[in-house]
């Protein structure tokens, strides 16, 4: 049935193609469900999870602004890969679409210590241009065999880190939010 709807889907691609000037798009309930995680999956599962994130009472503490969160670290232990800049701008977009924060800057490079020493640094300035927090993502994959399916399931995890220099809380994980993505492979 998937291989009759991929080749059907195909055949409608390439003969819509061959019209000059026109571009058709595909339904989607045309298309197989792929069989890894894709960026897609990454974005829809953001979008759910970052608001939830700053429902949190810890998120509502900043006083009468937005929060200012930094995009930090990134991990990944998958077999499939995504660049930084795909998955930093997917959660741009969430989180300026979203009106619930402001962007402070990303350094997915940097480590949490560099984040959290420099947050240290600042202890008793006025006016510090600090994040309030770092956001988080790390994906994780784990394989189950069966007799004639692999199920794969993405955990994927984001997390804000608390950055206020005079808080008790400072360089821990303040809220955390995941979601299981499952993907079934026919073998």
């Amino acid at each position: 049935m998937i291989k009759a709807l991929s080749i059907l889907s195909l055949s409608v691609f390439l003969f819509s193609g061959c019209q000059s000037g026109k571009t058709t798009r595909i339904d989607s309930s045309q298309v197989a469900e792929y069989r890894d995680l894709t960026i897609r999956d990454l974005d829809e599962f953001s979008s759910k999870m970052f608001p939830r994130l700053m429902r949190s009472p810890v998120t509502q503490k900043i006083g009468n602004r937005l929060p200012v969160i930094a995009i930090g670290p990134m991990s990944s232990q998958t077999t499939v890969e995504f660049p930084d800049s795909i998955r930093i701008n997917g959660l741009r977009n969430i989180i300026t679409q979203s009106g619930l924060a402001r962007i402070s800057g990303t350094s997915s490079g940097a480590s949490m210590n560099e984040f959290i020493t420099f947050a240290k640094s600042q202890r008793g300035r006025s006016g510090s241009n600090l994040p309030d927090f770092v956001l988080t993502q790390q994906i994780f994959e784990s394989r189950e065999y069966q007799k004639k399916v692999i199920n794969k399931t993405y955990r994927y995890i984001l997390e804000l880190v608390d950055l206020n220099p005079n808080s008790p809380s400072l360089g821990q994980v303040v809220v955390s939010e995941s979601e299981d993505i499952i993907k079934m492979v026919r073998k």
